[in-house]
Formats: C-alpha cells, structure tokens, sequence
C-alpha cells in the first residue's frame, strides 16, 4: 500500500468520525454512538497496523479525542444496562434513577468537552505524518502477532476480565483491519485466506457479551443507595448471584474458543516439489549412466 493510500484512508475515516461526532453532539443516541464507536476502533485498528509496521510509536489519536470516545462508551454502558433490566421485567427504581443520572452527567460531559478543533488536530497530526508503503506481508505479520497475543493471554492463570477485554481488541483488531483490506487492499487480503475471521467474530461477540454483563454486575454490586428498599437490595443480589455464575462459565467459554484457534500452514506449492523431484530423478538416472 503506498502513502498516498493510506493517506487517502485515513482521511476519509477522518471525515467519518466528524460526521459522526457532530450527530451525537445533537442527540447522543445509543444507535450513533455504537456507529462512533465501531469508527473510533477501526481507525485506531488501522494505526495500530502502521505502528507494527514501521515499528515506532505514531501516529496516535489525541487525549482530548480519547476523552469523547470513552464518555460515549459511559453513556452506552448506562443505555444498555437500562435496556437489559427492561427487557428481563426487572424493577430497580432507585437504580435505574441512577443510571439516568449517569447519563445525564455524561451527557454534560460531552457538551463541556466536545469541540470541532479536536477533529481538525487529528486531520493535521495525522495527515503530516511521514507514511511508508506497507507490504501486503505486514498484513499477515500484524495477524500473526495479534493471534500470538491473544492465546498469550488466554494462557495465562487467573486470567483476568482486563485480560479477557484485551483478547477482545487483539481480535477487533484483526477483524477491522481485514474488512478494510478487503476493500482497499486486495493483495494483502489474498494473504488471509488462512487466517480464521470466522472464529475470531464468534470471539470477538462472546467477549463482548461478557464484558456487558461484567459491566453490569460490577455497576450493581458496588451500587449503595440509603433510598433502596429492601425488595430493590434482595433483586440486586439476585441479579449479582446469576450474573457472577453466567461470567465464569462465559470466561471459560471464551477461553476454549482462543485455544481453538489455529492458523493453517499454506501447503507448499506442488510445482516446485514437482521441479526438485524431477531434478532428483535426473541425476539418478545421469549417475546410473555413469
């Protein structure tokens, strides 16, 4: 891939955020700010690749650009939660208030930090960077080392939930990365006929799953309220009970999915072992003559 490409890339998933960040900074719907998200990782996936690449610590996205990102995912994390106890008929009146006012504040945050010059600091640190042309085998590399890390920590004893996340983002980004080459850069997807996308989605989604229910139970079982009830108290300890059960079955799961995980050698190709024995068989038959 060369420069002009993945400054060309770069400058539309650029474009992308800002659309995206300027529709939530009019309603920070849970639909957009999962739209937001997903652009925020592939992009951060891409830089990651180039990083790896070139072996050298930028191009990174800015604090401040950081700051919006983890804000929106507060206020999805509330959005979600609320949504699960609603579709389990669960009542947490006190607790769902604050959840409410979790996004509220949230929400505020948004508006207290949100700013176009964010977007045009990223388009210029990133568009003044130096790129390099990429190989398409630094594709392979790059996935390699992901899959390499990923049952890094799945082996280790106890893995913890921050290592379970970070299996998550090894795979994501693989996963974003793979969609891109794809599209932009086919030489480098032929490359990937041997690495298992299909495997890695199913992972990349029970790890995802997990870590909303881990979100919810840690929100639920450090939540304190001298308003709660003693019903409210008696479901939450309910809910933190099941969800406990459900997590380290769910670990174990995911754990077995990485360990699966196998990236199959490319046979060696025919006509050079077809060549090397005919070249055998001449000289057998030239010594047998001498």
């Amino acid at each position: 891939m060369k420069p002009d490409k993945i400054k060309e890339i770069i400058s539309g998933k650029i474009k992308e955020l800002k659309k995206l960040g300027n529709k939530l900074n009019n309603d920070l719907d849970k639909a957009t700010i999962h739209e937001f998200r997903i652009a925020v990782k592939s992009i951060r996936s891409f830089l990651r690749l180039l990083r790896t690449a070139y072996n050298e610590p930028g191009p990174k996205l800015p604090g401040k650009f950081k700051r919006l990102y983890h804000i929106a995912g507060a206020i999805r994390d509330a959005q979600l939660e609320l949504e699960n106890l609603a579709a389990n008929n669960t009542s947490l009146p006190i607790y769902s208030g604050k959840l409410n006012n979790d996004i509220k504040r949230q929400k505020k945050e948004w508006d207290r930090h949100y700013s176009e010059k964010i977007f045009r600091k990223i388009k210029k640190r990133l568009a003044g960077y130096e790129y390099e042309t990429l190989s398409p085998d630094a594709l392979a590399a790059f996935y390699n080392m992901k899959i390499t890390g990923m049952k890094t920590l799945s082996n280790t004893r106890p893995c913890t939930s921050a290592q379970i996340h970070n299996i998550r983002k090894q795979a994501k980004d693989i996963i974003y990365t793979a969609k891109l080459a794809q599209k932009e850069w086919k030489p480098a997807y032929k490359k990937l006929k041997h690495t298992p996308l299909a495997q890695l989605e199913d992972i990349a989604t029970a790890i995802g799953d997990y870590n909303d229910d881990r979100v919810q139970l840690e929100h639920l079982a450090s939540f304190s309220s001298p308003e709660t009830e003693l019903a409210e108290i008696n479901e939450i300890k309910k809910i933190t009970k099941k969800d406990a059960a459900k997590l380290k079955k769910g670990k174990k799961e995911i754990l077995d999915m990485v360990k699966k995980i196998q990236i199959q050698k490319p046979q060696k190709q025919k006509t050079k072992l077809i060549i090397l024995n005919t070249k055998l068989h001449e000289h057998k038959i030239n010594a047998q003559k001498r």
